[in-house]
């Protein structure tokens, strides 16, 4: 089945459940002793900040979809910081796997700043609660083009998704910043939305 197709199906089966609705205080208790850990870790200067990313985030958006992850979009001073957290979390006993670290069931993925992008993504995060832990999530126009730069099958699923929820003109003027010199995001864009 095609990703549009696939895309579709799914549009017309989420438009006949509720969606949940966003809103400044969310209800997600999976993601509270996640986020008050690296909230902890902010606090302690091992972090500078973190934003909500990848499905997620694109959950917070009002789009319904299924994952048991919850990745972070990280900013760090250095590479020492990067090591410190899986030191940090080793410590506690948290059990860690791959990439992962295991935080009450819930498996966190660290996304550090390896670009202007990702560190423009976690600034200019949404400010939110989430069962009463101050967080950030990423913008729905970050999170397409941080997608477009990966372009796998499931991050042209999820622009597909939430491509509507997107300023326009804001979505323009970060892939003026990001794209290269070939506009290859802008052209990524564009096939989507042609077989949208």
């Amino acid at each position: 089945m095609s990703i549009v197709r696939l895309y579709n199906a799914y549009t017309k089966y989420s438009e006949s459940i509720n969606a949940k609705s966003k809103s400044e205080e969310l209800g997600l208790p999976e993601l509270s002793e996640a986020l008050r850990a690296f909230n902890q870790l902010k606090e302690r200067g091992v972090i500078e900040d973190y934003a909500i990313g990848g499905g997620q985030a694109i959950i917070y958006h009002s789009v319904p979809l299924s994952t048991y992850d919850l990745d972070l979009f990280v900013i760090l001073r250095n590479d020492a910081d990067y090591h410190a957290i899986y030191q940090y979390f080793r410590e506690k006993g948290n059990k860690i796997e791959d990439e992962y670290i295991y935080i009450d069931d819930m498996a966190v993925r660290i996304l550090p700043n390896i670009s202007p992008l990702f560190n423009e993504t976690v600034e200019q995060a949404h400010k939110v609660i989430i069962e009463g832990i101050p967080s950030k999530v990423a913008r729905v126009e970050y999170l397409i083009v941080i997608a477009l730069g990966a372009f796998r099958p499931k991050d042209k699923y999820h622009i597909l998704q939430i491509k509507d929820k997107a300023n326009k003109d804001l979505l323009d003027k970060i892939l003026d910043r990001f794209d290269d010199t070939d506009g290859k995001l802008r052209k990524r864009y564009k096939s989507i939305l042609a077989r949208a």
